[in-house]
């Protein structure tokens, strides 16, 4: 009697939740996609920057 209590005491144990992030692990993935986003910008300025001088040095020889 006592082991079948124990025994359906655990056949019948929920299973533990999954653990959930901590705040913190949340605010790097918020720090690491800003991140990520600043970079990409500085990227894109950076492209269209280049872009402009060379449009304007070719439109400056092209109409001289």
């Amino acid at each position: 009697m006592f082991y079948t209590q124990i025994q359906n005491r655990y056949w019948n144990k929920r299973k533990s939740p999954v653990k959930k992030a901590s705040p913190t692990s949340k605010q790097l993935e918020v720090e690491d996609i800003q991140a990520k986003s600043s970079k990409l910008a500085q990227a894109k300025t950076t492209e269209y920057i280049s872009n402009t001088q060379q449009v304007y040095y070719l439109e400056s020889r092209l109409f001289s």
